[in-house]
């Protein structure tokens, strides 16, 4: 069943390359929606999939990327679970502040 997902997520080494591991493992995965970073510095994710693999896309999101061997950069994370909007054609990064 198709669901969407809004997730917030902070820490310490939240930088674009953030942002780009994300777009890439939605992409992957074949996710639509939006990631970006808000006024303080907090990252947003809005994703819109099958409910099986969002829940496989949070689990990398608290996890964080690889290039993060020894600690996740995400300290803080919330998830928001809603119903899909089909706003989205595919997953981008906006440049847009929040």
């Amino acid at each position: 069943m198709k669901k969407c997902i809004e997730s917030t997520m902070s820490g310490k080494n939240l930088d674009y390359d953030h942002l780009l591991w994300i777009n890439k493992i939605a992409n992957q995965l074949d996710l639509t929606g939006i990631t970006f970073f808000h006024n303080d510095g907090s990252v947003k994710v809005i994703a819109e999939g099958e409910e099986n693999i969002l829940l496989f896309f949070i689990k990398k999101l608290k996890r964080g990327p690889s290039f993060f061997p020894l600690f996740s950069p995400v300290e803080n994370f919330s998830i928001i679970w809603q119903e899909p909007k089909n706003e989205f054609k595919n997953f981008s990064i906006s440049e847009a502040l929040e």
